[in-house]
């Protein structure tokens, strides 16, 4: 997918904003261009909003000891957030051609330790986007 000049710029300001840059630069290059060109501005805040949500989570749960109190439901919070954030983007990615939409079923939509790992990511790099919005407030 083409990215716009103004995506792009967007782009390389949340890559450099970002210590050691977004982990899915060119995935959320193309959400940000799908959310502009389809005005589909709030789907794309809510899925900065759950990659938050997701991210934090996370964090969490990578601190937490398996079996202490609350780790369970820590687990349920994350795969919810997880298929939350991956219906989120099967609604934005919807627009895209089939060679691309092929793209993101791999990467995102699969059900493997992998494409867990990628949403991970991506969801890494949307909470950094929601940080950063939150500042410019």
């Amino acid at each position: 997918m083409e990215l716009s000049p103004d995506t792009i710029a967007v782009l390389d300001y949340l890559n450099d904003a970002v210590e050691g840059g977004l982990r899915k630069k060119n995935d959320v290059g193309t959400l940000l261009e799908l959310g502009a060109t389809h005005d589909e501005h709030e789907l794309f805040n809510t899925l900065t909003r759950t990659g938050k949500g997701l991210w934090n989570v996370y964090g969490t749960l990578r601190r937490a000891s398996l079996g202490s109190e609350g780790y369970a439901v820590l687990e349920r919070e994350f795969g919810t957030l997880l298929n939350d954030l991956r219906e989120q983007m099967a609604l934005l990615v919807n627009h895209l051609d089939d060679e691309h939409l092929k793209r993101f079923d791999d990467v995102y939509f699969g059900m493997t330790q992998g494409v867990v790992r990628n949403v991970v990511d991506i969801a890494h790099d949307l909470a950094k986007v929601k940080d950063l919005q939150n500042e410019r407030r």
